[in-house]
């Protein structure tokens, strides 16, 4: 009785291990296009000019429903603080504001389908809402592919990403690169004769190896 006892004990431990590890593998196994780590910090160039804004994730606040609220700063001449939550399909935009000229920002409500999460080729949203100027704007977005890019900061496999974009004013062909585990890479949009785009210069976190 003793034996079987312990024969039951050793079988238990080992399916609770490789349920374990069964877990670990799969939620290490799914792409982050866009991480949200307090501290995590990057710097953009603009494309031909020299420049630069830098992003940081500065906090994280856990909501009454569980989701934890990240808020980001950004620095391009002015200051620009942007709050997102990420859930098993989305990451959410909730609010935007420029603590520098009070009354200037816009609370998504409900909040903007900002990416879909995770990237998969093919998937489309749209979005139509009050920018922070408060003008009827517009979104288009749809995920044509992968391709390989390379930027200061290295040579990535990315998601791209087409969108069309309207904020009171002519339409925009906006598009952009996303690497799993970095983020956002490159950045360019189209306004009729007006091009101009950003690109991933450096950042704070540990650098993935490039993607073959």
């Amino acid at each position: 009785m003793i034996k079987v006892y312990k024969v039951l004990t050793l079988v238990f431990a080992l399916f609770i291990l490789t349920v374990s590890l069964t877990s670990q593998k799969s939620a290490a196994s799914v792409p982050d296009y866009f991480p949200l780590r307090v501290g995590d910090s990057w710097k953009y160039r603009s494309i031909g000019e020299d420049s630069e804004y830098t992003v940081k994730v500065v906090s994280a606040e856990k909501q009454a429903d569980g989701t934890m609220l990240y808020l980001l700063e950004k620095l391009a001449g002015v200051k620009i603080d942007d709050w997102y939550s990420k859930t098993t399909d989305w990451v959410l935009m909730h609010r935007e504001a420029y603590p520098e000229q009070p009354g200037l920002e816009v609370k998504y409500q409900p909040a903007m389908q900002y990416l879909k999460n995770p990237l998969v080729v093919g998937a489309k949203w749209n979005w139509k809402g009050k920018s922070v100027t408060q003008t009827e704007a517009s979104e288009s977005n749809e995920v044509v592919g992968t391709e390989m890019v390379e930027v200061p900061a290295g040579k990535f496999r990315a998601m791209k990403i087409v969108s069309q974009v309207s904020d009171g004013g002519a339409m925009k062909t906006r598009t952009s690169w996303y690497a799993d585990g970095v983020g956002l890479v490159k950045t360019t949009t189209e306004a009729g004769q007006i091009k101009y785009g950003f690109e991933l210069v450096d950042y704070s976190f540990k650098k993935a190896s490039p993607k073959k």
